[in-house]
């Protein structure tokens, strides 16, 4: 099938970046987005990774594939959009053999990618799984997607494929298909990805704000010597991924809600212990709750102007304000208290190195 519309829902770090990949490597592409209601900076990032702007409408009825690329909480409603839209213009159907192909690559369960594909078939619109491993492209980096596809849209998945990538390795978008793994297939290996990754930065910043220097500054410097001692290479990643989480606390609260609903559902379906799914789960729904408190943390330090390592750290993350930031704990500065830690971590990794302990 012919693909030479591309579109991206919506433009933020993730999406602007395999934008501008497409846009340099592959410009014979025309790539385009709808940015109606968004942030001037996103405005910004969009049109300077080779986007162009127009009505959600057009982009609906252009576009040859659609890539939604946004928080997991906005998945679903991005589905119903498009499916209303399709319905209220009363597009003419495709040919079957050129569709709109719709690529979800976003953070969700595959419960909640089996919804939406269930949605966009009511539309005669076929539904590809995905998701992103990695940060956002850069020069001399790609992020690997991984896609899937039911049995009744995999030849829809490998035309895609073909297209995103250029034909070759190092063409296009780093993408590799799931083949014969099924619809949310992506979607799963997401979830266990991310559960694993963030999961464990998650766990770190709760015992490091347990064991905080304002509440136990004996136990927080024995605690850090001893990770530099015996964890040293887990304690320096500690030391890039807490940053990193940072002014991404917001978004990451809705996709450990999604694991938790995909734990709850894969352990449910187990003849083994099935009867503690629900409390399993709730490990994440807690690692939600984490991320939360640091995304209004960071909130309430950029409401008050809060100086500092990582004050201006969540200026990108313009969906914030929308979920929940600004609200803080009141007489508290947890986002410091996990610099100042991250600093001392560091500190202490590279004490060790120097002593040949590493």
């Amino acid at each position: 099938m012919a693909i030479n519309t591309v579109a991206f829902l919506y433009p933020g770090s993730m999406g602007a970046s395999l934008a501008r990949t497409l846009s340099q490597r592959l410009p014979h592409l025309t790539l385009l987005t709808s940015l109606s209601g968004r942030s001037s900076s996103t405005r910004q990032r969009a049109l300077g990774s080779g986007l162009t702007d127009v009505p959600f409408p057009d982009l609906v009825a252009r576009s040859d594939v659609i890539i939604s690329i946004l928080p997991p909480s906005e998945a679903v409603p991005l589905a119903k959009h498009v499916k209303q839209v399709i319905a209220d213009l009363s597009i003419s159907p495709r040919p079957a053999s050129s569709p709109l192909i719709y690529l979800d690559a976003n953070a969700i369960s595959p419960s909640t990618a089996s919804e939406i594909s269930s949605l966009l078939r009511q539309g005669g619109i076929p539904f590809v799984d995905g998701c992103v491993i990695g940060g956002p492209a850069r020069e001399g980096y790609d992020p690997k997607i991984y896609i899937s596809a039911g049995k009744e849209y995999e030849h829809h998945m490998r035309d895609l494929a073909h297209v995103l990538t250029g034909g070759a390795p190092g063409k296009g978008l780093k993408i590799e298909m799931l083949e014969d793994a099924g619809e949310g297939a992506a979607s799963a290996l997401k979830m266990c990805y991310g559960g694993t990754t963030k999961g464990t930065t998650a766990l770190a910043t709760m015992l490091v704000l347990g064991e905080s220097p304002a509440h136990s500054p004996g136990t927080a410097a024995a605690l850090t010597r001893e990770l530099s001692l015996s964890q040293t290479a887990r304690l320096e990643w500690f030391t890039k991924s807490i940053p990193d989480m940072i002014p991404k606390a917001y978004r990451w609260v809705g996709e450990m809600q999604e694991i938790s609903s995909f734990i709850a559902s894969s352990l449910s379906s187990s003849p083994h212990g099935a009867d503690t799914a629900g409390d399993i789960a709730q490990t994440y729904q807690g690692i939600a709750s984490v991320f939360q408190r640091i995304a209004d943390d960071l909130g309430a330090r950029e409401a008050g102007g809060s100086g500092g390592a990582g004050a201006g750290a969540g200026a990108s993350a313009e969906a914030g304000a929308g979920s929940g930031s600004g609200t803080g704990v009141e007489g508290k500065d947890e986002v410091q208290d996990l610099l100042e830690w991250v600093d001392t971590a560091k500190k202490a990794v590279a004490e060790v190195k120097r002593a040949g302990g590493s």
